[in-house]
């Protein structure tokens, strides 16, 4: 994990100083054409051994909210690693978790190679059911909800 030093920009030494205090610091990425929105975590492998976690499709707020669950999990030792399923994050839904394989690291999640100074560090994606307890994969999930999470890692089943 970088040190903080006078020469990184002020979002920089935020990111530092949240990991620092809080053992986590969440990066929002707006939606674009070619993708939805998106947040991730950059810290919980430093903290708490937990891969760093990345979500689509939730707002800001919301995103935000959820990661700083997952990580308060973490800091109670608690892992939420590649291919597993977990209950208790999401009120009244299951959550899942995926491999995000290193070579989308850099176009993905840039803040987590700045933090940790090019350092592989394992990422995850949190996947969320439909209301109707659907992934975004199965058959008879709305097309809007299946673009907003697009799923990386995903074996076939």
């Amino acid at each position: 994990m970088r040190e903080p030093a006078a020469d990184h920009t002020p979002e920089q030494q935020r990111l530092l100083a949240d990991i620092a205090e809080n053992g986590v610091h969440v990066v929002h990425v707006p939606e674009t054409d070619e993708q939805p929105e998106y947040s991730y975590t950059v810290g919980l492998w430093e903290s708490f051994g937990q891969p760093e976690v990345l979500v689509f499709g939730l707002e800001d707020e919301v995103a935000e909210d959820l990661l700083n669950v997952v990580a308060d999990e973490a800091s109670e030792d608690r892992k939420f690693l590649p291919d597993s399923k977990h209950d208790g994050l999401l009120v009244g839904y299951p959550a899942r978790f995926f491999v995000v394989a290193q070579p989308q690291h850099a176009a993905m999640v840039p803040q987590i190679g700045w933090a940790y100074a090019g350092e592989v560090v394992p990422v995850v994606q949190l996947v969320w059911p439909d209301k109707q307890g659907r992934w975004p994969w199965e058959d008879g999930v709305r097309e809007g909800f299946a673009k907003s999470q697009p799923v990386f890692g995903r074996k076939a089943s």
